[in-house]
């Protein structure tokens, strides 16, 4: 009875974002939108951006509502935040008899973020927003927190 009213109170949180999924994002399994599997991509591929905006956003101001430096919330809230579910989409594979998708599923994810989340914003700054500019990096544990990943 208890996991009843959990699951309802869930579904209850969830359905307005389910529902605003389900009316941007184009179904690309289904053989009227098979041929927009490229925007269903790129839909999805903004949904994460704007929700990985929002995450680090609150976790800066919880961090910096508890005294916590920033450097600290991004290795470890953030870091674990998104490396869970790396790590069950790998495991869930594993058990499949997938074990080499496994492996390229935790190793693809870490080249994406570095190579995609500092690459793109990186060069679109050099390329289009200030043509021939630099990039200067004023967060001084980038270097550290890089060679952490």
């Amino acid at each position: 009875p208890a996991d009843g009213k959990m699951n309802k109170m869930k579904w209850i949180l969830t359905w307005p974002l389910i529902f605003l999924l389900f009316c941007t994002i184009p179904n690309c399994s289904k053989p009227r939108w098979e041929r927009f599997f490229m925007l269903t991509f790129i839909l999805s591929t903004l949904w994460i951006a704007l929700f990985s905006y929002f995450m680090v956003w609150m976790v800066t101001v919880i961090g910096y509502t508890l005294g916590i430096p920033d450097v600290i919330m991004g290795i470890t809230f953030l870091a674990a935040g998104t490396s869970v579910p790396d790590c069950m989409a790998s495991l869930i594979v594993a058990r499949q008899g997938l074990g080499d998708m496994a492996v390229s599923n935790t190793i693809g994810s870490n080249v994406f973020d570095i190579l995609v989340g500092l690459g793109v914003p990186w060069g679109l700054q050099t390329m289009a927003i200030d043509s021939g500019s630099t990039v200067r990096i004023l967060g001084k544990s980038l270097i550290s927190s890089f060679c952490l990943v």
